[in-house]
């Protein structure tokens, strides 16, 4: 009687000890996410999303789609930040939180081409405060989707310091953010793009791309949709982005 009352004892011990960790550890996980603003050269306020990892190697940035926001990749950034990354996501310019400039508000439906393509500012200043965090571009990769692709393509050409950048859905030309304006030689062993059939814009761009650098990963599937959705329709497509991040963050 006296061994079954000590083993009772020891199992509920243990239950409490368990469960003190599990909720110390989840509350912490919930604690992660802190929302950032940063200001761009011509005076957008952008807003992000910023998962920090104190023992983070590498940070990433992540760039939604049209029309979209940075929400669309929380899933992705909780597993990335769990994976060891610092990661942040942000609003683009004239989309959810990034709605002040210091021209007044801003509607990304109101943008022309011109004013679209300076959302690049936007992912210039995520990767400034990445810096100011400890990692350099050296140290820093983009994941973009659609429009948000192409911004990172175009980020990569003119920074190719950048680590590795992944594609999700990237056209030819979307709103003024042309490929080819940004192609340059020696880029293609950093990238992953990812298209899907059933999205004719985003297959004539991943095609487009791997007839430039035959070196990238490219990754067609026979359906998912466009950008972020691909995720949703393809379940093990999250572990083949991490796959790639992990071998090209290890060169």
């Amino acid at each position: 009687m006296k061994k079954n009352l000590i083993f009772i004892i020891i199992v509920f011990l243990s239950l409490v000890i368990l469960a003190y960790y599990f909720f110390k550890f989840n509350n912490q996980k919930m604690e992660k996410m802190e929302k950032v603003f940063l200001i761009t050269k011509d005076g957008v306020t952008i807003v992000g999303n910023y998962y920090p990892r104190e023992e983070a190697k590498f940070a990433g940035i992540l760039i939604h789609q049209r029309p979209k926001t940075k929400e669309s990749f929380n899933e992705l950034a909780q597993i990335l930040n769990n994976q060891g990354y610092s990661i942040i996501s942000i609003d683009l310019r004239g989309h959810g939180e990034s709605n002040q400039s210091v021209f007044g508000k801003l509607d990304y439906t109101q943008f022309s081409e011109e004013e679209e393509k300076k959302s690049i500012l936007d992912i210039e200043a995520a990767s400034n405060f990445l810096k100011n965090k400890g990692f350099s571009k050296e140290k820093q990769f983009l994941i973009g989707a659609s429009i948000g692709a192409n911004l990172s393509f175009q980020f990569l050409s003119e920074y190719p310091e950048i680590k590795a950048i992944v594609l999700l859905s990237p056209g030819k030309n979307y709103r003024g953010v042309d490929l080819e304006l940004y192609k340059k030689e020696g880029l293609g062993n950093k990238i992953l793009v990812i298209s899907s059939l059933d999205d004719q814009p985003a297959v004539e761009g991943g095609r487009l791309l791997k007839s430039w650098y035959p070196e990238l990963t490219y990754i067609e599937l026979p359906r998912g949709g466009h950008g972020t959705d691909m995720f949703s329709n393809n379940p093990n497509l999250k572990e083949k982005v991490i796959n790639f991040l992990l071998e090209k963050l290890a060169e």
